[in-house]
């Protein structure tokens, strides 16, 4: 990395060089040859997505957490607090409930009551609807004709299925996922 003596005309990257400035001095590199797309697909990144998706994961429960805490409590380093336990505890693989549970009670000093499951309660329909009902019931269950496919497109979906079977039979793992299957 050089030193750029004199302010430079332009900074930015061009052809093998870039020129950028950093606490009030400009400064001269060369060019990464490293692309985003790379580092999405090549297998020698594949821990760096593996730890970008538990990142993404633990801020969804950082800000969680961070919602529920008093305002006068709030900063901006709670919430990098609270996301780098989530990250911890997601590293030991608790689940996103558990962890959501425990930081609340350590940093609101309440406990997260446990929902119960909603109940869907089924209630006899109006009077005026069960006419529309009747009839849309009857048409259901009058025979209608349906309209064949044409022997080509069966062929193809056939075909399209028997395809993606064997192509995901041989997929062992995603560059991105949080796991790998073996």
């Amino acid at each position: 990395m050089a030193r750029y003596d004199t302010i430079p005309p332009v900074t930015g990257t061009f052809d093998t060089f870039c020129i950028y400035k950093m606490y009030g001095r400009y400064f001269l590199r060369s060019r990464s040859s490293l692309t985003g797309e790379r580092v999405k697909k090549d297998p020698a990144f594949r821990k760096t997505m593996q730890y970008a998706a538990l990142l993404a994961k633990a801020s969804r429960i950082g800000s969680a957490v961070y919602a529920l805490v008093p305002a006068d409590r709030k900063q901006h380093s709670l919430y990098r607090k609270l996301t780098g336990e989530a990250m911890t505890w997601l590293k030991y693989q608790w689940k996103e409930e558990d962890i959501i549970a425990y930081l609340t009670k350590q940093y609101t000093g309440t406990a997260i009551p446990v929902q119960e499951p909603a109940i869907t309660v089924l209630k006899a329909p109006h009077r005026r609807r069960s006419r529309r009902i009747r009839s849309t019931l009857r048409d259901l269950l009058e025979a209608k004709p349906v309209k064949k496919l044409s022997r080509h497109l069966l062929d193809w979906r056939e075909r399209e299925k028997e395809y993606r079977r064997r192509y995901n039979e041989t997929i062992t793992g995603y560059p991105w996922g949080e796991y790998v299957m073996t």
